[in-house]
């Protein structure tokens, strides 16, 4: 269509040209003394014409000539940037068929190109990883951080594969060489997670799942486990120290303090340190809203709490949650604990009825051995050996 349309224009020209020739009949006079040179208009224009023609195409072969070396190096490196990007394709490709050998030779062949250099040198660190060849795959590394645009990638793929060789504390330097002061995207965030948690830093493990929460970039079952797991360490790594244990409880946000687990293992440090007063306050707090088989067996241990004020709350939840075995068993064990043989006896009857456990049979057998019912008190201890389904009531 461009063609037709430079055509037309062509010969419109040349018809309007030779129209307006057509019609001129005067003459051109060139003097130069002692000489003079008459030219009709007509010939004038041609001669003009002409000498434009002669000059525009020797000045365009010069230039052409002049930019030969240039436009054969621009071609050269076309062809060289074409084969580079083929490469680095084929290597993907090779990478995620798990052809590792060949993905990284396509990559030593893509870096021929500057401009792919950096993204070839992670696929053949990548692969080398996969081939266990930690010191080409090191090589590989370093020439992926000489990239302008490689280098937070070669940090990252440097964290995943510390953390692939248990080398946590490296994951972490990586990680923080390479966000130092910046804000992180979410894959870095994930593997920031792990770094963190291999190497037990459980506070900036929660600063990190405090991100990743908000942005929802993890499934809310793997964001309440990755708590669980850091609190549970905090409140261990607090050892006998109560007060401590109570200002990581205090830390938390309301949304934590509703992971039954959290207050789980909140309680059992703090009863484990000494202080049953605030292990206990915990524990009603959680039980009031549901029932948990941890920290009802706990509760029915914490001797510095009354046993008459335990077992009325125990009443008020019976009254609220319904015959749950686990309650039933903690209620029979602190009637045990009281000596109120016939209580004890009937709460304990009925939770092994709705969900025998081993926990159940060992107190059952515990009462009928205090009571002086020895047979009964062997066969209920035989039972708890055979269970192999237990209420989850042990600490």
């Amino acid at each position: 269509m461009r063609r037709a349309v430079w055509l037309i224009l062509v010969l419109s020209a040349a018809v309007g040209l030779a129209l307006l020739l057509h019609f001129q009949h005067g003459n051109v006079s060139i003097l130069w003394a002692p000489y003079r040179i008459d030219l009709s208009v007509n010939f004038a224009v041609i001669i003009v014409l002409a000498t434009f023609v002669v000059m525009y195409v020797a000045i365009r072969a010069a230039s052409q000539t002049m930019s030969l070396s240039r436009r054969i190096s621009e071609y050269r490196a076309g062809r060289r940037r074409e084969r580079a990007m083929g490469g680095l394709l084929d290597a993907v490709t090779a990478l995620f068929e798990g052809r590792f050998g060949r993905a990284e030779r396509l990559a030593g062949k893509a870096r021929i190109d500057e401009t792919v250099a950096g993204v070839a040198a992670l696929i053949g660190a990548k692969a080398a990883h996969a081939l266990q060849e930690p010191e080409r795959r090191d090589h590989w590394l370093e020439v992926a951080r000489e990239s302008p645009s490689g280098t937070l990638a070669a940090g990252l793929l440097g964290a995943e594969i510390a953390l692939d060789e248990d080398r946590p504390d490296d994951a972490v330097a990586e990680i923080d060489a390479v966000h130092s002061g910046k804000s992180r995207h979410i894959h870095a965030l994930r593997l920031a997670l792990r770094a963190y948690e291999r190497a037990h830093d459980w506070q900036r493990a929660l600063a990190v799942l405090g991100q990743l929460d908000k942005r929802d970039a993890l499934p809310v079952a793997a964001i309440r486990g990755s708590k669980i797991r850091a609190y549970r360490a905090l409140f261990k790594l607090r050892g006998g120290d109560a007060d401590a244990i109570w200002e990581v409880y205090r830390s938390l946000g309301r949304r934590d303090r509703q992971i039954i687990e959290i207050v789980d293992a909140a309680a059992h440090a703090l009863a484990g340190a000494g202080d049953e007063q605030r292990a206990g306050r915990l524990v009603e707090e959680a039980l009031a809203l549901q029932v948990s088989p941890r920290l009802l067996r706990l509760y029915a241990r914490l001797t510095s709490v009354p046993a008459r004020d335990r077992m009325a709350r125990a009443e008020k939840w019976r009254d609220r949650h319904g015959d749950d075995p686990a309650l039933l068993a903690a209620m029979g064990e602190l009637c045990l604990a009281e000596s109120l043989w016939g209580k004890a006896e009937d709460f304990l009857q009925r939770a092994d009825k709705l969900a025998p456990s081993r926990v159940t049979r060992q107190l059952l057998g515990s009462l009928y051995e205090r009571t002086e019912r020895h047979d009964e008190a062997y066969r209920y201890y035989k039972l708890a050996a055979e269970n192999a389904s237990p209420l989850t009531l042990e600490p």
